[in-house]
């Protein structure tokens, strides 16, 4: 399709207006849009000739963490919500994302996304990366942390709190045609009756989507989301379905400034080495635990060894993998404040490997 422009006009940004400049025609409108998805497009699609990872941690609080980026990830919410029909949000706010444990040896809850509307629903969007042993038991364990009273409030204050996780892996591979995962309180004869609407826990598989995708026209609002957030969307699909969602929209014009902004994009590159750092720790520890487990023997080394490389794997990469980060981050002086925000450590923690440094 060819696209015809005529002369715009730049005029100053006053209340009301749309954006910078005033058009002859309709035709002069959508051919500016067009061009500016492009432009937002050559650079968004690609950092250093790879496919941007739309789930790394800085860019998707960037993205949707931020108060001027609320109606976007409002926009994601409800799309959650519409494909089960679930109640929708009318507007959304956000609250600090760090529960502090009740007590020293509670564990400390980090979310990635969290909020609460002004009907008093409260919600957490996390994305995950890698497979994740408990993950079931984790779901449960933060949904569980924000459905509480304060001293002194009665159990009338307790309302609809929602767990949305994104996952970059199968969980339920026993459900291979549904990517969509919305579980609730029911009566197990009769699952048209509710103990509570307030538990509510949404599991959605990226690469079952990715699988089964159909074409954009058919895609529902989560459908257009998750094309977002797929590597495997062509360009040209994405600018398709930015140019009817006006939200997705935003969220590729906020990564463009992301993109022009060196420190963030410094946080960016920091995080993908820790992810991939991180990988090669746990395959190496498993590795070497197969290896062990074999050579002490058949039977016990398989369970001794697989076991003990995995559980090493996963609860030292993790916590690695944010230090890492943040003292790489420390090393290119970086505000602490900002080293906090994106890899989740507290300001203690990275005084702490300052000090070691």
């Amino acid at each position: 399709m060819t696209v015809y422009l005529i002369e715009a006009k730049e005029q100053p940004l006053s209340p009301g207006r749309a954006g910078w400049f005033s058009y002859q025609t309709k035709t002069d409108m959508y051919g500016a849009l067009a061009l500016c998805l492009k432009n937002a497009y050559s650079c968004c699609m690609n950092l250093k000739g790879q496919p941007i990872n739309r789930l790394n941690d800085v860019l998707m609080k960037y993205v949707f963490a931020r108060e001027d980026q609320k109606a976007v990830t409002l926009s994601l919410i409800n799309a959650v919500f519409a494909a089960e029909n679930y109640a929708l949000l009318e507007d959304f706010q956000f609250l600090d994302r760090e529960l502090d444990p009740s007590h020293p040896e509670d564990k400390e809850v980090r979310l990635d996304i969290l909020g609460r509307s002004s009907d008093g629903t409260s919600v957490n969007v996390e994305v995950q990366v890698d497979s994740f042993k408990w993950m079931t038991k984790r779901l449960l364990y933060y949904w569980a942390r924000r459905y509480a009273l304060k001293r002194g409030e009665t159990y009338g204050k307790l309302a609809r709190t929602v767990s949305i996780a994104i996952l970059n892996y199968v969980l339920f591979p026993e459900l291979p045609h549904d990517y969509h995962h919305a579980f609730a309180v029911l009566h197990t004869k009769h699952p048209e009756v509710h103990l509570s609407d307030d538990l509510e826990i949404h599991c959605i598989e990226l690469p079952k989507f990715e699988q089964q995708r159909s074409d954009i026209a058919t895609l529902n609002p989560l459908g257009k989301w998750l094309a977002y957030f797929s590597k495997k969307t062509p360009v040209e699909d994405l600018e398709t379905i930015a140019m009817q969602e006006p939200m997705i929209n935003q969220a590729v014009q906020a990564e463009q400034h992301f993109m022009q902004d060196r420190d963030l994009v410094t946080a960016y590159e920091m995080a993908e080495k820790a992810e991939r750092d991180r990988y090669a720790r746990e395959q190496f520890l498993l590795d070497e635990g197969r290896a062990q487990g074999f050579s002490q023997g058949f039977s016990q080394g398989i369970s001794q060894g697989i076991s003990q490389g995995i559980s090493q794997g996963i609860s030292q990469g993790i916590s690695q993998g944010r230090s890492e980060v943040a003292l790489a981050m420390l090393e290119g002086g970086l505000p602490l404040e900002q080293i906090a925000k994106f890899t989740g450590l507290s300001a203690a923690e990275i005084e702490a490997l300052r000090k070691v440094q």
